[in-house]
């Protein structure tokens, strides 16, 4: 009786604490995935995580970096896929093609982003905000946007550095103009507008004729 009651006192001490980090980060992922963003208030979020008020801005800095931070950690796992899909292209021989440089963003843009409900909840506040835009772009996408611009060069060598930029600028504008339509749920969107009209769409954007899967 007397071991099993250490044994039982030891395992109780070698149970880790719960981190209230996850505890926020898991609460404000399910406001805003089943209730939206308006209904995760700093109060809601806490209150379901069952930790203080001020626990966001101590562990986060305020509600919309708490938020960044879920768009990240949401974000990454695809991100991670379009990194690995850059380095096999820079691996091969031939020179890349424009359609295959896109084709996994577009995917992730059509397949993940669209299909998160996190994602889309956070959407329609943190991109009325260029400042915020910028951040994500920077912090979240920053190393993918560097590498797919590094991989254009290559796809088009007779076009110049800034061109590229300006063209790559206008494809994500594309792009995130297409998420919008879908998140606004609009019916030529819905029936129309596929990964791989998308991807042919943005390619001749870039001089290329035909896409490849």
């Amino acid at each position: 009786m007397f071991e099993t009651s250490v044994m039982s006192k030891v395992s109780r001490k070698a149970e880790p604490k719960p981190d209230p980090k996850d505890d926020i980060l898991r609460a404000a992922e399910n406001i805003l995935a089943t209730s939206g963003v308006d209904a995760a208030t700093v109060r809601a979020i806490t209150g379901l995580a069952g930790v203080n008020t001020a626990a966001v801005n101590y562990h986060f800095g305020s509600r919309d970096d708490l938020f960044q931070v879920i768009c990240g950690r949401r974000m990454q796992p695809a991100n991670q896929v379009i990194l690995d899909h850059l380095d096999a292209l820079e691996a091969r021989a031939e020179r890349p093609r424009v359609s295959d440089i896109f084709r996994p963003l577009v995917e992730t843009a059509l397949n993940v982003w669209v299909q998160d409900d996190v994602l889309r909840a956070l959407r329609s506040l943190l991109f009325l905000n260029p400042q915020t835009v910028e951040a994500l772009n920077v912090s979240q996408m920053g190393e993918v946007y560097a590498r797919m611009r590094g991989a254009l060069r290559r796809a088009c060598p007779d076009m110049g550095a800034q061109d590229v930029r300006r063209r790559f600028q206008l494809a994500m504008g594309t792009i995130m103009n297409t998420v919008h339509q879908e998140d606004a749920a609009l019916v030529w969107s819905k029936q129309e507008i596929s990964v791989d009209d998308l991807v042919a769409f943005i390619a001749g954007g870039f001089g290329e004729t035909g896409h490849g899967s």
